[in-house]
């Protein structure tokens, strides 16, 4: 069987392609031993992972590296998530490294990103989902640790930034086996106490101190709230499972604030933009309702307004001697419309007993020069009807007399009347033959008789 010859290129694109469309080798989980780490100017990591068996060509990019909240080095065991690809200039299998833990959290690691994939599967992190956040929030709930360093750093942000909203706390343990209970516990009454806004806060710590925020019960509480919530967890470095959840995430508690509070002097700074616009507006506005005052002061009507209304009465005294002279016209033609119409209607009687006379009269004339009119053409009529039965008898019998004879010549020259005498048809493929030069020794021919058809072969074939 042949093969097709492909290029190097176009193989290991097909390899690519390949590893690249298995959903098994995307968001892979591997453990190893990091070796020939490298970190150019670029900021991206290149290094191996290893283990005693096998090594594997890895990338982690300067954007996902800044994630990472250690720095790692030549033999740290450490575990990669990622997506297995292939590096086409060297046509070399490389993993593109997304996340990267210490191995000692290894089993903590894996159920983080378990669960990370069930809920987002779920449809727990879509956008869709997000609540907005009022843009002026009046009375916001805050849950957090008591006497905690980011409890303070809330709260003096608050007081900085946004000093005129009402803050009621909800204090709830933010790390240890109580804390998913008392926290979804303040949660719940803080949905219930209509609030603008609600916000999780809690300081940095190991993944082990954050761990109770990747609480799958806890994340579902979140996601089913009515109220917006922020959450503010850690450091920059930190994500929990309730950051996806929540409508907003910021990086620190303090950020939390900032995001969810307007700053109160970009608000006065506002406040006193629109007041300057408004009196700016109502300055306009005043000036022009001034002129315009001003117009209607000016106008004949006010300045003036009794020469206005003797100018109206002079008016309304033309107008009504008008229609006095109109209502003493109208009645005069009035009177002379009802004697022209009284001599109208006389005339009109008149007139139509004589019309109705002379349709009478018209009537009995036209009566009997339509009788005498329709006798006659009756009598002519009858003789034509009599002409015509004689005509078409004649035609008939004339019609019959060529027919008979038509027949007679007909059978006189008729074939079959010949054939009755002796005389044959010769055929040879379906053709009547006039000459012996039509037909070959062997051909089959066909003779007609008077009443029937002979199949014959030619024997011999005679001239003359």
């Amino acid at each position: 069987m042949s093969r097709r010859v492909v290029p190097v290129s176009r193989l290991v694109r097909y390899i690519k392609e390949t590893f690249e469309s298995d959903p098994v080798l995307h968001g892979v989980l591997v453990e190893g031993e990091i070796s020939n780490l490298r970190i150019p100017n670029s900021g991206h990591w290149y290094f191996s992972l290893k283990d005693d068996k096998a090594s594997i060509t890895c990338v982690m990019f300067a954007y996902q590296n800044r994630k990472v909240n250690f720095r790692p080095k030549n033999g740290d065991k450490v575990i990669l998530c990622g997506d297995i690809s292939v590096y086409e200039s060297m046509g070399s299998m490389q993993m593109i490294a997304s996340t990267m833990q210490p191995s000692g959290i290894g089993d903590l690691y894996l159920q983080f990103e378990m669960l990370k994939k069930k809920l987002h599967a779920e449809g727990l992190f879509d956008a869709a989902h997000k609540k907005p956040l009022p843009a002026y929030p009046m009375r916001i709930a805050l849950i957090t640790g008591s006497n905690t360093a980011a409890r303070e750093d809330v709260l003096i942000t608050f007081r900085k930034r946004w000093p005129i909203a009402e803050i009621t706390e909800y204090p709830a343990p933010v790390q240890g086996n109580e804390a998913v209970g008392k926290i979804i516990q303040a949660l719940m009454e803080a949905d219930q106490g209509g609030f603008d806004i609600i916000l999780l806060a809690r300081g940095g710590g190991s993944l082990e101190d954050l761990w109770c925020f990747n609480n799958e019960e806890l994340a579902r509480c979140i996601y089913n709230m009515q109220t917006p919530i922020v959450t503010g967890i850690g450091h920059e470095t930190d994500t929990t499972l309730v950051d996806y959840v929540s409508d907003v995430r910021a990086n620190t508690p303090t950020g939390a604030v900032e995001v969810a509070t307007p700053d109160i002097f970009d608000v006065q700074a506002d406040l006193n933009t629109m007041y300057l616009r408004m009196v700016n507006a109502m300055k306009v506005r005043k000036e022009k309702e001034r002129r315009e005052l001003k117009r209607i002061a000016e106008h004949p009507v006010l300045k003036n307004p009794k020469r206005i209304l003797q100018e109206k009465t002079v008016k309304v005294q033309f107008l009504y001697e008008k229609l006095s002279y109109a209502k003493t016209n109208l009645n005069k033609q009035r009177q002379a419309y009802n004697q022209i119409l009284s001599a109208f209607n006389q005339c009109l009687y008149t007139t139509s007993r004589s019309i109705r006379s002379q349709l009478n009269n018209r009537q009995s004339s036209l009566h009997i020069s339509m009788k005498r009119r329709l006798d006659s053409d009756r009598h002519v009529l009858e003789i034509r009807r009599e002409r015509i039965q004689t005509a078409i008898q004649n035609n008939e019998v004339r019609f019959q007399n060529q027919t008979h004879r038509m027949i007679q010549l007909l059978d006189a020259y008729s074939p079959l009347k010949v054939l009755s005498r002796g005389y044959s048809v010769t055929y040879h493929n379906n053709k009547v033959l006039t000459h012996v030069q039509e037909v070959s020794k062997g051909d089959q021919i066909q003779v007609r008789l008077a009443d029937g058809t002979i199949e014959a072969k030619v024997e011999d074939i005679k001239n003359g």
